[in-house]
């Protein structure tokens, strides 16, 4: 794809907010479904996430990610009931 053409798609997907967490700040454009998974470069399989939810993605799809972070609620959910550390909690 040349830079027109990138500069074109790009022009079509308003930049507002983070699709995942809502974020204004530190704003990328992602692939729904990756390159690596066969997504194409169209403007249906862009999305805006924030630098932290896209590196936090990766290459996973969007329903990949999203069944991730249901099992990751269960298991949270989980351990309150047990009176455990949450994923993820530092303290």
């Amino acid at each position: 794809m040349n830079i027109n053409a990138k500069r074109k798609l790009i022009s079509e997907i308003p930049k507002k907010k983070c699709a995942y967490c809502l974020s204004t700040e530190n704003l990328t454009y992602d692939h729904k479904v990756p390159l690596s998974k066969g997504g194409k470069n169209i403007p249906k399989n862009i999305q805006v996430l924030c630098r932290c939810c896209n590196s936090y993605k990766s290459r996973l799809t969007n329903g990949e990610i999203k069944s991730l972070a249901r099992w990751i609620y269960w298991i949270n959910d989980l351990r309150l009931l047990k009176g455990k550390k949450l994923l993820g909690q530092k303290k």
